[in-house]
């Protein structure tokens, strides 16, 4: 094929998978399997196209074309670049082809998630490109190495949770249901009595899509950077943005909502509970410490990846308070390498110090088994660039939306004021 065959080709292949995407978004709906299936077609011969193309520009040592599918070369796809894309989004220039890519199919992610994206720059969690292209001659076949990435660094290794060992689900589709069962029970009897029905009782966990939203300014000097460590900058950024505030969350004091997961601060802050207490900002005692510890023993759940969290206020207060009643053992609470009784002691400064009521707000302690702590992503990063808000700056503002939930395994799933969907696996208190 000619340079203008390709380019005409590629035209006609990307204007159909983009009209394709319009009319399923249009009528509210994901692609059927057939429709999917021509998407994923049309991106292996567009992939196809640019091998093609690339053949097509190269030259052996007579400075005639050589084709790569005949002769034994190497060449690679072109990598996608964040800052590019935003800095051409910014720019109002159009998206490259890689970046298309990306986008048709962290789109299809999305979709195939329940969730129909809005933003300009839509990232898969991972994404699959040919790396590399080796022809040979004799024998007339092509080898195309896969290389499988996250574009973005992976979440899980920015959140606390994943030192302290939580369950972490990404890829969901719809909304998730997980079983939760309260055991079998046994009892003695005669040779000749009836036995009882032991089962225990099954009740579910739910998890739906609740959408996280942030920003980062990021300014034109910075976007017109193209070196390696501005790329990751940018992607480290974005990463981090998001799991601060997935962390603030899940340790703050929300109360359960259709729009944001329920925190385990909740179970202080909730003022009008009937079965939970609404801690003060108290002075945390050895005491104290071992009742953190007890109660979620009584809950038969002081097993898995047992931890204490708090935030560097709440370590402070930890490490200079004495274990003894009249402060006289020269023993405190924490250890110099961070251990509570035996058990380690994760700090994050995502838990603020307004747990409690006011005016005697503390900084949050909690005690559990993080592996019952379950958080569920939808989709990747949708990203909207807006080039015009901060413009007076000289910056660009990104907005990131992704899509989570965060629960409790084992929890109380009333309703109303009790609901306390972390009562059995975490026990908390208000220091200061």
């Amino acid at each position: 094929m000619t340079q203008l065959e390709i380019k005409d080709k590629r035209t006609e292949l990307t204007d159909f998978n983009d009209a394709l995407f319009a009319a399923t978004k249009a009528e509210g709906r994901s692609m059927n399997e057939e429709e999917k299936a021509k998407i994923q077609t049309n991106l292996r011969t567009l992939e196809d196209l640019n091998l093609m193309e690339a053949s097509n520009n190269l030259k052996g040592t007579d400075g005639k074309p050589v084709n790569a599918f005949q002769n034994v070369h190497v060449a690679k796809k072109e990598k996608f670049s964040l800052l590019r894309t935003v800095r051409d989004l910014a720019n109002g220039v159009k998206m490259n082809d890689v970046a298309r890519d990306v986008n048709v199919i962290g789109m299809q992610e999305f979709r195939q998630s329940g969730i129909n994206p809005q933003g300009a720059i839509i990232i898969p969690t991972m994404y699959e490109r040919a790396n590399i292209l080796a022809g040979t001659a004799t024998a007339g076949q092509e080898i195309v190495a896969e290389d499988k990435r996250a574009i973005l660094p992976p979440l899980v290794d920015k959140l606390i949770f994943s030192q302290a060992g939580a369950t972490f689900m990404p890829g969901l589709v719809g909304t998730v249901s997980i079983p939760s069962y309260a055991g079998t029970t046994v009892a003695w009897k005669t040779e000749v009595d009836t036995a009882t029905d032991g089962g225990g009782a099954f009740t579910e966990v739910v998890f739906a899509p609740k959408r996280l939203t942030g920003f980062i300014n990021v300014s034109k000097t910075f976007l017109a950077q193209d070196g390696v460590g501005a790329e990751r900058l940018l992607m480290d950024n974005i990463a981090n943005a998001v799991a601060r505030m997935l962390e603030k969350t899940i340790l703050g004091p929300a109360t359960v909502s259709a729009t944001v997961p329920s925190g385990i601060g909740y179970k202080i802050n909730n003022a009008n509970a009937t079965t939970k207490a609404v801690l003060t900002g108290a002075t945390l005692t050895w005491a104290k410490i071992v009742g953190l510890e007890s109660s979620v023993d009584t809950s038969n759940a002081l097993q898995g990846n047992l931890a204490y969290m708090t935030n560097s206020i709440g370590r402070g207060i930890l490490k200079t308070t004495d274990k003894g009643v009249a402060n006289d053992t020269g023993d405190y609470l924490m250890s110099e390498d961070n251990m509570i009784n035996g058990y380690p002691c994760l700090v994050t400064n995502s838990i603020v110090s307004t747990y409690g009521t006011a005016p005697a707000d503390g900084n949050l302690v909690v005690f559990g088994n993080w592996a019952d702590l379950m958080i569920g992503q939808w989709g990747g990063y949708d990203i909207t660039v807006d080039p015009y808000t901060a413009a007076k700056t000289n910056q660009v503002v990104i907005v990131i939306n992704a899509y989570f939930d965060a629960k409790g395994l084992r929890g109380a799933y009333s309703s109303g004021a009790d609901l306390d969907e972390y009562q059995k696996s975490f026990a908390c208190e208000s220091i200061k």
